[in-house]
């Protein structure tokens, strides 16, 4: 009886570790390319009031590949922007559940990318 109450335990142990071991994070991401580090803020803070300020529910992560742009995690509908030395140089609207974004190939160096969806703005610093 011993034995297999042991064994049972070594059983049920080894099935434990088995689950755990193939379990997949859901905030972890594969990501293609350089990850970019983005910050993010409220696009009118006046709303915030006295209430506890929200974060999103899943923050937006990007990388980059060449000219391509890849968004993880869930949001609505985004504006992307690229600001440079002389204003906004490139706009363009994305819908929920965009994975890809090809940028042009003729925007060559330093960016400011922003991702604004009507509440949070996402930013940081773009090298192309």
């Amino acid at each position: 009886m011993k034995r297999f109450r042991a064994f049972l335990v070594f059983c049920i142990f080894i099935s434990l570790f088995a689950v755990k071991a193939t379990a997949v994070e859901p905030d972890e991401f594969h990501y293609i390319g350089m990850e970019l580090p983005l910050t993010t803020s409220k696009v009118d803070e006046s709303s915030v009031g006295n209430h506890v300020p929200r974060v999103p529910a899943k923050q937006l992560s990007i990388s980059i590949d060449g000219t391509s742009l890849y968004l993880y995690g869930q949001f609505n509908d985004i504006t992307l922007s690229l600001i440079g030395d002389g204003g906004v140089e490139y706009t363009e609207n994305l819908s929920t559940g965009a994975y890809v974004v090809s940028l042009p190939s003729y925007l060559s160096g330093m960016y400011e990318l922003q991702l604004n969806d009507g509440v949070y703005l996402y930013t940081c610093t773009l090298n192309l």
